[in-house]
Protein backbone atom coordinates (compact mmCIF):
# COMPACT_ATOMS: atom_id res chain seq x y z
CA UNK A 1 0.00 0.00 0.00
CA UNK A 2 2.76 2.42 0.96
CA UNK A 3 4.75 1.62 -2.19
CA UNK A 4 1.70 2.50 -4.30
CA UNK A 5 1.48 5.93 -2.67
CA UNK A 6 5.22 6.44 -3.19
CA UNK A 7 4.76 5.87 -6.93
CA UNK A 8 1.72 8.15 -7.12
CA UNK A 9 3.66 11.44 -7.70
CA UNK A 10 5.43 9.82 -10.67
CA UNK A 11 2.16 8.93 -12.41
CA UNK A 12 0.62 12.28 -11.51
CA UNK A 13 3.54 14.15 -13.09
CA UNK A 14 3.21 12.14 -16.32
CA UNK A 15 -0.54 12.76 -16.57
CA UNK A 16 -0.10 16.44 -15.67
CA UNK A 17 2.38 16.92 -18.51
CA UNK A 18 0.17 15.06 -20.99
CA UNK A 19 -2.82 17.13 -19.87
CA UNK A 20 -0.86 20.35 -20.30
CA UNK A 21 0.24 19.51 -23.84
CA UNK A 22 -3.28 18.38 -24.80
CA UNK A 23 -4.99 21.53 -23.53
CA UNK A 24 -2.40 23.85 -25.05
CA UNK A 25 -2.44 22.23 -28.50
CA UNK A 26 -6.22 22.02 -28.68
CA UNK A 27 -6.56 25.64 -27.55
CA UNK A 28 -4.04 26.63 -30.21
CA UNK A 29 -5.50 24.69 -33.14
CA UNK A 30 -9.23 25.01 -32.39
CA UNK A 31 -9.45 28.54 -30.94
CA UNK A 32 -6.17 30.09 -31.99
CA UNK A 33 -5.20 30.93 -28.39
CA UNK A 34 -1.60 30.35 -27.32
CA UNK A 35 -1.22 30.33 -23.53
CA UNK A 36 2.56 30.19 -23.66
CA UNK A 37 3.12 31.47 -20.12
CA UNK A 38 0.87 28.81 -18.60
CA UNK A 39 2.44 26.15 -20.83
CA UNK A 40 5.98 26.97 -19.69
CA UNK A 41 5.04 27.15 -16.00
CA UNK A 42 3.11 23.87 -16.19
CA UNK A 43 5.95 22.09 -17.96
CA UNK A 44 8.45 23.31 -15.36
CA UNK A 45 6.19 22.24 -12.48
CA UNK A 46 5.36 18.86 -14.02
CA UNK A 47 9.00 18.18 -14.89
CA UNK A 48 10.13 19.14 -11.39
CA UNK A 49 7.63 16.70 -9.89
CA UNK A 50 8.74 14.00 -12.33
CA UNK A 51 12.40 14.55 -11.44
CA UNK A 52 11.75 14.54 -7.69
CA UNK A 53 9.73 11.32 -7.90
CA UNK A 54 12.39 9.48 -9.94
CA UNK A 55 15.47 10.60 -7.96
CA UNK A 56 14.98 9.35 -4.39
CA UNK A 57 18.44 10.50 -3.29
CA UNK A 58 18.00 14.05 -4.54
CA UNK A 59 17.10 16.94 -2.22
CA UNK A 60 14.08 17.44 -4.48
CA UNK A 61 12.68 14.13 -3.21
CA UNK A 62 12.25 15.51 0.30
CA UNK A 63 8.67 15.48 1.44
CA UNK A 64 8.40 19.25 1.88
CA UNK A 65 9.84 19.94 -1.57
CA UNK A 66 7.70 17.30 -3.28
CA UNK A 67 4.57 18.59 -1.57
CA UNK A 68 5.40 22.10 -2.75
CA UNK A 69 5.65 20.78 -6.32
CA UNK A 70 2.34 18.94 -5.89
CA UNK A 71 0.59 22.08 -4.66
CA UNK A 72 1.99 24.09 -7.58
CA UNK A 73 0.89 21.37 -10.00
CA UNK A 74 -2.60 21.61 -8.51
CA UNK A 75 -2.56 25.27 -9.45
CA UNK A 76 -1.31 24.73 -13.00
CA UNK A 77 -3.65 21.80 -13.71
CA UNK A 78 -6.56 23.71 -12.20
CA UNK A 79 -5.91 26.64 -14.51
CA UNK A 80 -5.65 24.22 -17.42
CA UNK A 81 -9.06 22.86 -16.44
CA UNK A 82 -10.49 26.38 -16.61
CA UNK A 83 -9.01 26.70 -20.10
CA UNK A 84 -10.51 23.36 -21.08
CA UNK A 85 -13.98 24.54 -20.01
CA UNK A 86 -13.79 27.27 -22.65
CA UNK A 87 -13.14 24.88 -25.53
CA UNK A 88 -15.58 23.52 -28.05
CA UNK A 89 -17.33 20.24 -27.37
CA UNK A 90 -16.48 17.41 -27.08
CA UNK A 91 -12.99 18.63 -26.17
CA UNK A 92 -14.25 20.74 -23.26
CA UNK A 93 -16.21 17.87 -21.71
CA UNK A 94 -13.43 15.32 -22.02
CA UNK A 95 -10.54 17.51 -20.90
CA UNK A 96 -12.43 19.20 -18.06
CA UNK A 97 -13.36 15.81 -16.59
CA UNK A 98 -9.75 14.68 -16.91
CA UNK A 99 -8.65 17.93 -15.28
CA UNK A 100 -10.99 17.49 -12.32
CA UNK A 101 -9.86 13.89 -11.83
CA UNK A 102 -6.22 14.94 -12.06
CA UNK A 103 -6.67 17.70 -9.49
CA UNK A 104 -8.38 15.22 -7.17
CA UNK A 105 -5.51 12.76 -7.71
CA UNK A 106 -2.92 15.42 -6.92
CA UNK A 107 -4.76 16.36 -3.73
CA UNK A 108 -4.79 12.69 -2.70
CA UNK A 109 -1.08 12.53 -3.57
CA UNK A 110 -0.35 15.52 -1.33
CA UNK A 111 -2.06 13.96 1.69
CA UNK A 112 -0.60 10.51 0.95
CA UNK A 113 2.95 11.83 0.62
CA UNK A 114 2.66 13.63 3.94
CA UNK A 115 0.69 11.24 6.11
CA UNK A 116 1.32 7.64 5.04
CA UNK A 117 4.89 7.39 6.31
CA UNK A 118 4.53 9.77 9.26
CA UNK A 119 4.67 7.78 12.53
CA UNK A 120 3.76 10.61 14.94
CA UNK A 121 0.08 11.46 15.41
CA UNK A 122 0.91 15.11 16.23
CA UNK A 123 3.02 15.38 13.10
CA UNK A 124 0.17 13.94 11.02
CA UNK A 125 -2.21 16.55 12.41
CA UNK A 126 0.25 19.33 11.65
CA UNK A 127 0.90 18.01 8.15
CA UNK A 128 -2.81 17.68 7.47
CA UNK A 129 -3.49 21.22 8.67
CA UNK A 130 -0.62 22.72 6.69
CA UNK A 131 -1.57 20.87 3.51
CA UNK A 132 -5.19 21.97 3.82
CA UNK A 133 -4.04 25.60 4.07
CA UNK A 134 -1.88 25.10 0.98
CA UNK A 135 -4.71 23.57 -1.05
CA UNK A 136 -7.13 26.33 -0.02
CA UNK A 137 -4.52 28.94 -0.88
CA UNK A 138 -3.91 27.36 -4.28
CA UNK A 139 -7.64 27.24 -5.03
CA UNK A 140 -8.08 30.85 -3.93
CA UNK A 141 -5.14 32.02 -6.02
CA UNK A 142 -6.45 30.19 -9.06
CA UNK A 143 -9.93 31.65 -8.62
CA UNK A 144 -8.73 35.23 -8.17
CA UNK A 145 -6.39 34.99 -11.16
CA UNK A 146 -9.26 33.69 -13.27
CA UNK A 147 -11.60 36.50 -12.18
CA UNK A 148 -8.87 39.08 -12.72
CA UNK A 149 -8.24 37.64 -16.19
CA UNK A 150 -11.93 37.88 -17.09
CA UNK A 151 -12.69 41.40 -15.90
CA UNK A 152 -9.42 43.33 -16.04
CA UNK A 153 -9.61 46.00 -18.74
CA UNK A 154 -5.98 47.12 -18.70
CA UNK A 155 -4.24 43.82 -19.19
CA UNK A 156 -3.01 41.29 -16.66
CA UNK A 157 0.44 42.61 -15.78
CA UNK A 158 -0.41 42.74 -12.07
CA UNK A 159 -1.57 39.13 -11.72
CA UNK A 160 1.89 37.98 -10.63
CA UNK A 161 1.29 39.67 -7.27
CA UNK A 162 -1.47 37.17 -6.53
CA UNK A 163 1.13 34.38 -6.57
CA UNK A 164 3.28 36.01 -3.88
CA UNK A 165 1.32 34.54 -0.92
CA UNK A 166 1.61 31.08 -2.46
CA UNK A 167 5.36 31.51 -2.86
CA UNK A 168 5.64 32.67 0.76
CA UNK A 169 3.63 29.63 1.83
CA UNK A 170 6.03 27.30 0.03
CA UNK A 171 9.06 28.84 1.75
CA UNK A 172 7.38 28.81 5.16
CA UNK A 173 6.27 25.20 4.66
CA UNK A 174 9.83 24.05 3.93
CA UNK A 175 11.10 25.84 7.04
CA UNK A 176 8.30 24.26 9.08
CA UNK A 177 9.17 20.75 7.91
CA UNK A 178 12.83 21.30 8.75
CA UNK A 179 11.86 22.47 12.24
CA UNK A 180 9.68 19.39 12.68
CA UNK A 181 12.49 17.12 11.49
CA UNK A 182 14.88 18.39 14.17
CA UNK A 183 12.18 18.05 16.86
CA UNK A 184 11.52 21.79 17.18
CA UNK A 185 7.81 21.21 17.64
CA UNK A 186 7.03 24.60 19.19
CA UNK A 187 8.64 26.37 16.25
CA UNK A 188 6.68 24.23 13.79
CA UNK A 189 3.37 25.02 15.50
CA UNK A 190 4.25 28.72 15.70
CA UNK A 191 4.81 28.69 11.95
CA UNK A 192 1.40 27.02 11.53
CA UNK A 193 -0.14 30.05 13.24
CA UNK A 194 1.58 32.28 10.68
CA UNK A 195 0.28 30.13 7.83
CA UNK A 196 -3.29 30.87 8.87
CA UNK A 197 -2.66 34.53 8.02
CA UNK A 198 -1.41 33.88 4.48
CA UNK A 199 -4.90 33.35 2.95
CA UNK A 200 -5.95 36.59 4.66
CA UNK A 201 -3.04 38.36 2.94
CA UNK A 202 -4.18 36.88 -0.39
CA UNK A 203 -7.70 38.22 0.18
CA UNK A 204 -6.42 41.71 1.05
CA UNK A 205 -4.10 41.68 -1.96
CA UNK A 206 -6.97 40.62 -4.22
CA UNK A 207 -9.21 43.42 -2.92
CA UNK A 208 -6.46 45.96 -3.52
CA UNK A 209 -5.83 44.81 -7.09
CA UNK A 210 -9.53 44.40 -7.88
CA UNK A 211 -10.33 47.90 -6.59
CA UNK A 212 -7.55 49.33 -8.75
CA UNK A 213 -9.03 47.64 -11.83
CA UNK A 214 -12.58 48.63 -10.95
CA UNK A 215 -13.68 44.99 -10.55
CA UNK A 216 -15.12 45.55 -7.06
Amino acid sequence: MVSSFVKLPFFLSIFALLFTYSVYLLQLFTLGDAYMGWLLISIVMGSALLFSSTHPKSWMNRRSVMNTFLVLNTLSVGYGTFLALGMLRPYSSILSIIGYLLVAGIVIGIYATSLVREPSANAKVLHGFTITIGIALSAGTLYFVYIFYLFSEEGNSETWKLFVPLGVYGIVYIIQMKALKIQRTKVAYSIAAIQILIPVVLMLLWKSLAAGEGIL
